[in-house]
Order: structure tokens, then C-alpha cells, then sequence
């Protein structure tokens, strides 16, 4: 038995630790794992856009092809430009796609921005009445293994932070 986890565990990177099972939550009850994996603790000191989209963004993203040129997931393309493509050009937040009635980020505002929630997803909780991403799309990462407690913490240090392009 101990076998098969460690299997299942070399397997999904930073979505599962054996070592920390629970519902962390920090994260609004969405299953997310604390993990060992290197690139999720070195997460634990991040909160620049930089480190997020060379880490995260390109691993999970556009990286995976989702949210790259002009099939790009939910029509949002993170490739050339991805702060703009999150922030606009003049950094106010831009509509999400899938949700027109919120914006993707609303700087210093987790809670209020549509990312957050579609990376995090709220379990039996909406505390902003955003709009359930359709069946065919999902919580993000879609095609990836789910983003480790401290990438998800990551990312929300940096809306929370202003949302700045550093």
C-alpha cells in the first residue's frame, strides 16, 4: 500500500503530500496540499509577479498550452503580456471572461478577484457571487495537477499586495 502512494505521490508533483491531507483553510476550503516539492516552498517567499509568472503561470498556464495565442482558454492569453492581460494597460484589473459582472484581479482584493476564485474555487462558498465557471473549463489549473497551498498563497500575496508589475 505504502508503494502505491508513493507512486501516486512521484506522480502529481505538488498536489499531494503525504505528510499534510488536510483541507487547508487558508485557501476558503478548496483542497490544496501543503507540499515539499521545491518550487512550492521556494513559493513561500514570493509575492512578486515575476517569480509567479515565470513559476507558476508558465508550469500551469500558458506553459500547458491553455492559455496561449488565439484558442487560449476563457479567450485570456497570458503569453506575451500577462500582467496586461490580467491588469490592462493602465493596471485597474480587467473584465473576466467568464464572469463580465467581476474583474479578473482587483488589486489588493483577493477575495473580489475572479482568479482567485477560479484557482482556489470556494467549497459550498461564494462569498462574492462570482459566476461558476462552465463545465467545459472548471477550476483552474484545468489540465494540471491542482497549484500547491504556497502557490495559491503566492498569488494572493501579491493581489493583496496591489497586484504590481514587479
Amino acid at each position: 500500500m505504502r508503494a502505491v502512494l508513493l507512486a501516486a505521490l512521484l506522480t502529481t508533483g505538488c498536489r499531494i503530500d503525504l505528510d499534510h491531507a488536510d483541507v487547508d483553510a487558508s485557501t476558503s476550503n478548496r483542497l490544496c496540499k501543503v507540499s515539499t516539492a521545491q518550487v512550492c516552498m521556494e513559493a513561500t517567499t514570493h509575492s512578486d509577479f515575476t517569480w509567479i509568472k515565470g513559476k507558476i503561470f508558465a508550469a500551469n498556464c500558458f506553459g500547458s498550452s491553455c492559455h496561449s495565442g488565439t484558442t487560449a482558454s476563457g479567450k485570456l492569453d497570458l503569453t506575451d503580456s500577462p500582467y496586461t492581460s490580467l491588469m490592462g494597460t493602465g493596471g485597474a484589473g480587467v473584465t473576466a471572461n467568464l464572469d463580465p459582472n467581476h474583474k479578473l484581479v482587483v488589486a489588493g482584493d483577493p477575495q473580489s478577484s475572479y482568479l482567485f476564485f477560479i484557482i482556489h474555487g470556494f467549497d459550498n462558498m461564494n462569498p462574492s457571487g462570482f459566476a461558476e465557471p462552465p463545465s467545459n473549463v472548471g477550476y483552474m489549473p484545468m489540465s494540471n495537477s491542482t497549484l500547491c497551498c504556497q502557490k495559491l498563497d503566492a498569488i494572493e500575496r501579491w493581489i493583496t499586495a496591489g497586484a504590481m508589475d514587479n
